[in-house]
């Protein structure tokens, strides 16, 4: 009798939302099949594709990025120039699609895959972008846009 088995979908709860595990490997150890899995491979895949999902990230996957690079509400919130305190009521949310707006989640997906892949040409826009972004809501306080032709 096998001490393996595999099974072709199973959904694992593990991260705090569902996700499906392709080609899942159970091992029997003391007469109970347990899951063999690599927590922190799992966890690395997901933050990989999580910029590309199809729906609304919901609060739990939030809280998943998050705590998946290691960062406070404040110092996230800061990279997304929000205050902490929407990323707390983003996260409230659990399993419900956060109430994020569509732009700020533009961002934040942006900010996940910046971390995915240090495109340097994209970092850099990212980066000004973002720094830019706090001056968008004053009034016309600059100059007229200077182009050459």
């Amino acid at each position: 009798m096998s001490s393996t088995k595999t099974k072709k979908n199973y959904v694992y709860n593990g991260l705090g939302f569902p996700i499906i595990l392709e080609q899942a490997t159970f091992r029997k150890i003391r007469g109970e099949w347990l899951l063999k899995l690599d927590v922190l491979k799992i966890a690395d895949a997901v933050f990989k594709i999580l910029p590309h999902k199809p729906t609304g990230l919901t609060g739990t996957e939030i809280r998943f990025a998050r705590t998946h690079l290691n960062m406070s509400k404040r110092k996230f919130a800061e990279h997304l120039n929000v205050s902490h305190t929407s990323v707390n009521k983003w996260e409230q949310s659990e399993d419900r699609k956060a109430p994020i707006d569509p732009l700020t989640e533009v961002a934040l997906r942006s900010f996940i895959k910046l971390q995915v892949n240090d495109d340097q040409d994209f970092s850099n826009f990212y980066r000004g972008i973002m720094d830019e972004a706090k001056n968008f809501t004053k009034e016309n306080e600059g100059e007229p846009m200077k182009i050459a032709i």
